[in-house]
């Protein structure tokens, strides 16, 4: 019985993080999202000093870029990646053949997605009414 519950507690930590990404892939996460964050801040900066009206929304598409990129470094998961079933631990591309972690992996993207989303919008919103 004690085997058992161990093989399930292992395969639960297995399921728990599963990353498609790794070595330079991540980097380029990471560098992809402080540019972005920085043209965030600038533009958000901009729009404070002058005012644009309308155009404060377009905060919006550095802001996405910003956060989805951020929040694939952190899980290290791709959403393109895991939408094609496909891994990249920073040698080349990989089929990923466990059902299990790229049923995971897709979830994961979407959590990204939908996360990185909100974030954008959140702060295209305290740009627009500020």
């Amino acid at each position: 019985m004690l085997v058992w519950l161990n093989g399930q507690k292992e395969n639960a930590n297995k399921m728990e993080s599963c990353p498609n990404i790794g070595g330079k892939e991540i980097r380029k996460r990471w560098v992809t999202g402080y540019i972005s964050l920085a043209i965030t801040l600038l533009f958000f900066i901009y729009i404070i000093i002058n005012d644009i009206g309308l155009f404060r929304i377009l905060i919006f598409f550095p802001s996405v870029v910003m956060a989805i990129a951020l929040l694939e470094a952190l899980d290290k998961t791709c959403i393109v990646n895991a939408f094609f079933g496909i891994k990249n631990m920073g040698q080349k591309n990989k089929r990923e053949r466990d059902l299990d972690f790229l049923k995971v992996q897709r979830s994961k993207s979407l959590v990204i997605t939908l996360k990185g989303t909100i974030i954008a919008l959140i702060i295209s919103l305290l740009a627009y009414f500020i």
